[in-house]
């Protein structure tokens, strides 16, 4: 049994939609197989456009669909400033590491 939460680290830039419809297949994949809450570890994304944010909202989307959530975790500074200039840092949670995420997640299960 896979658990209630999964780790997608993402590197380097999304700037278009190249893999991404393979990443959310897998994504759907993983939340059919019972993993419904995402911690996206971003610590080595250095940058995404609105194709980036689209691919975030989508999985906060199929997660809260199941029943779970999507958190972001270790934002770098550029990535922060674009998700507080969308206002989207208003409906994602994000925390400083992995391991303060998956403790909020243990204590909420």
């Amino acid at each position: 049994m896979l658990p209630t939460h999964a780790v997608l680290k993402l590197s380097g830039r999304i700037l278009s939609d190249e893999g991404l419809a393979e990443l959310l297949s897998q994504v759907e994949t993983t939340i059919g197989a019972g993993s419904k809450n995402w911690l996206c570890d971003l610590s080595e994304l250095t940058y995404c456009n609105s194709t980036g944010l689209n691919l975030f909202v989508r999985i906060l989307t199929k997660s809260r669909n199941a029943g779970g959530d999507c958190a972001l975790v270790n934002l770098q500074p550029g990535v922060q400033k674009l998700f507080e200039l969308s206002k989207l840092n208003e409906i994602f949670t994000s925390y400083a590491s992995i391991e303060e995420a998956m403790e909020r997640y243990n204590t909420i299960s």
